[in-house]
């Protein structure tokens, strides 16, 4: 698989990096539907040779909720942030989740401007709700102006446009916020964030790495904070299964125990 990778002029993860990595659009490719995303064979074996080689200073930080990226990316349990942040967990098993403050009351109006739009999907959240528009891109704007109007007189929720998506969300959370909740705990803090992501969503946890001296890489081409980019999520697989590998090798010649990206060892998942 190696061999069909498009070499990148993006440096190789180093072993003092703290790694974040978005999902959608990032670590998969996009799908019509959320739930219709495919997660590449060799993505799981990859994340684990990396968290392993980084001390666990690797985490994921999306859009979803973190029960579904658990469910995609299984068995694998991870450090992640859910719903923009809004969702953490660092321990493997603590998941920290704030009340979502009057989204139940918005739903009979939400479903109803979706029930009144074919090609719309409302997907509701553990803490937020989110209009996709994918199949109906022409409706944009009146999807954005709905949820501007639905929120008008709303406290402590905020409306955030991405692809093809509007959520509704709690006001004050972003990806950034979740970035550098991370950087305050073990094993991630005193490490250079890289913060990889393709959506305008990343663009606060770009800031924040940029902040904190370390690396922003947009997937894609847009205008953006981040410090670098490639071209598509391939491209990004390619440079995690490549510096994995690069961390293998470095970790064995430093006397560390030999591991394959493919390993399934109940070590190594124990510890995840």
């Amino acid at each position: 698989m190696l061999r069909s990778c498009v070499m990148s002029s993006l440096p190789l993860i180093e072993p003092d990096t703290a790694l974040f990595l978005d999902f959608d659009g990032t670590l998969a490719d996009l799908a019509p539907r959320p739930e219709l995303v495919q997660v590449e064979p060799e993505l799981v074996g990859t994340l684990r040779a990396l968290h392993t080689c980084l001390d666990g200073a690797l985490a994921i930080i999306s859009g979803r909720p973190v029960a579904e990226l658990d469910g995609f990316l299984q068995p694998l349990r991870l450090p992640a942030a859910g719903v923009h942040g809004a969702e953490l967990r660092h321990d493997g098993e603590a998941l920290f989740m704030p009340p979502a403050p009057g989204i139940t009351a918005l739903m009979p109006r939400l479903e109803a401007f979706v029930a009144r739009h074919p090609g719309l999907r409302i997907e509701r959240k553990s803490v937020a709700v989110a209009i996709h528009y994918r199949q109906a891109p022409e409706l944009e704007a009146q999807v954005r102006a709905m949820v501007a109007d639905t929120l008008h007189d709303v406290d402590g929720l905020e409306g955030l446009p991405g692809k093809m998506v509007v959520e509704i969300k709690p006001a004050g959370v972003d990806k950034g916020g979740a970035i550098a909740a991370f950087m305050r705990m073990a094993p991630f803090e005193g490490r250079k964030p890289l913060f990889a992501g393709d959506d305008v969503t990343d663009e606060a946890g770009f800031v924040v790495a940029r902040e904190l001296g370390g690396v922003g890489v947009l997937v894609g081409e847009r205008a953006t904070a981040a410090t670098v980019s490639v071209t598509g999520p391939a491209a990004l697989r390619c440079w995690l299964h490549r510096s994995a590998h690069a961390l293998l090798a470095l970790r064995a010649q430093r006397g560390g125990k030999p591991q394959s990206v493919s390993s399934t060892s109940s070590e190594t998942e124990d510890s995840l």
